[in-house]
């Protein structure tokens, strides 16, 4: 190991080096969390046979204590559990996120974070997810999807065009930023090899852009959640003590778990950030919860204005679905719905809003797959497969199976994993050829 990285590490801990040092030696802890949008922890582990163990970081997550691969079992793919690292859901606990709230998620590749909030929220208020990276804003999309979160507005944006859309808007703000990533050493050898002082100062430098549009973005009254997988002090604690010195009207809040350890004391009570190091039972955080003084603001986007819903639209979701969606919204022979308005974001790039329910072809409406993985979805039909029939189902293949003709969605254990076309007698599987088993 580099070792300008180990003497900074030794400088940091004293004597809690050695611990550090011994921990390197061990294997990352895995974790999962139950998606509470979709399930309970009773019917959960009903349906789930590994060992695990509670964690202390959030409320719905849990530790693997097995070497399983849970990431291919139906429930995974079914987005009724997200794999995350233990301590990397520190920070929506911190956050505290709480339905009708308007959230967001300043870099939220890969949607662990995102997720997480989403479920707190349960379909209500408004929550955005940004992530400047195309190629990751895509992952991004398709982990909110599987999630099934009615009220979420995926960006693809730099973080002035956010606050140029949503200035003093958000109730709270994420901002779980690029860093070093020294607390991925165990996780991906690369981060490891990667590390350099350099580019401790490069993400230094991205971390104050990211903030300062973070603080734009947040109305007064609201709270500024600092996040990060690294350790040294440049990108955390003397990272905030700048900050708050460059805005008066920020200050720091205790941040109301025990998890992990105290913040180091470097001024502007940095020592209310918790810090967690694999001696902590995670792989390594930081989190520190801000708050904006001064009284609510009240700026509103405007709304997006809707084409009206076609006649066979209005049928099919009539005769699908056994509740309406608050709102829809159409454009470009696309239709949406959520449970929030469709706020118009005019200098961000759209990746998607709320739940793409589907589209007009040929004046008839076709449904998507993100129609059947939304956890607000009542569906009127639905084709129950066995474990069998549904690996059959993840695979691409047709079912032969008794249902209603046309449109049904597709369950196991009462968990629907997507949609298929029935003519009575085989289901026509629609489950997208880029999630397929291979």
């Amino acid at each position: 190991m580099n070792p300008q990285y180990l003497e900074q590490m030794e400088n940091l801990l004293g004597q809690d080096f050695p611990a550090y040092e011994e921990s390197l030696k061990d294997k990352p802890y895995r974790g999962f969390r139950i998606n509470l949008l979709k399930t309970n922890e009773k019917d959960f582990f009903s349906c789930f046979s590994f060992a695990y163990e509670k964690s202390p970081f959030i409320s719905n997550g849990y530790y693997l204590l097995e070497d399983a691969p849970i990431g291919n079992t139906i429930l995974h793919h079914a987005g009724i559990l997200y794999m995350q690292e233990p301590s990397a859901s520190l920070a929506v606990s911190v956050l505290d996120p709480k339905p009708g709230m308007k959230i967001l998620d300043m870099c939220a590749a890969p949607g662990s974070k995102t997720t997480a909030i989403a479920e707190r929220m349960d379909h209500s208020g408004f929550l955005v997810a940004n992530e400047i990276n195309t190629k990751r804003a895509q992952v991004l999309k398709e982990n909110i999807e599987k999630n099934g979160t009615a009220n979420c507005l995926v960006l693809n944006s730099a973080p002035h065009d956010l606050s140029e859309d949503f200035p003093c808007f958000f109730d709270a703000v994420l901002c779980d930023a690029p860093c070093s990533g020294e607390g991925m050493f165990r996780k991906e050898p690369q981060a490891e090899k990667d590390w350099s002082k350099d580019n401790i100062r490069l993400c230094v430098r991205r971390q104050k852009d990211i903030l300062e549009h973070a603080y734009r973005c947040l109305k007064p009254g609201g709270i500024l959640v600092y996040s990060t997988c690294t350790f040294n002090l440049e990108e955390n604690e003397l990272q905030l003590v700048d900050f708050l010195k460059n805005h008066e009207d920020m200050h720091m809040e205790k941040t109301g778990t025990e998890a992990g350890r105290s913040g180091f004391s470097c001024g502007m009570n940095t020592e209310y950030a918790r810090r967690v190091f694999p001696m902590d039972k995670g792989e390594g955080h930081f989190v520190a919860r801000m708050r904006k003084d001064g009284e609510e603001e009240s700026y509103m986007p405007d709304v997006l204005k809707s084409q009206r819903l076609p006649k066979e639209a209005v049928s099919f979701l009539k005769e699908n679905l056994q509740k309406e969606y608050p709102y829809y919204y159409m454009n470009h022979d696309k239709i949406y719905a959520g449970t929030s308005p469709f706020y118009a974001s005019p200098h961000c790039r759209l990746v998607r809003h709320q739940i793409l329910l589907g589209e007009m072809k040929n004046h008839r409406f076709e449904p998507s797959h993100h129609f059947f993985t939304s956890a607000f979805s009542d569906f009127t039909k639905y084709a129950e497969l066995d474990e069998a029939e549904i690996m059959k189902y993840l695979h691409g293949e047709e079912i032969l199976k008794t249902a209603d003709s046309g449109w049904t969605a597709v369950s196991w254990n009462g968990y629907v994993l997507g949609g298929a076309k029935s003519d009575g007698k085989h289901l026509k599987n629609k489950y997208p050829k880029n999630l397929r088993i291979r």
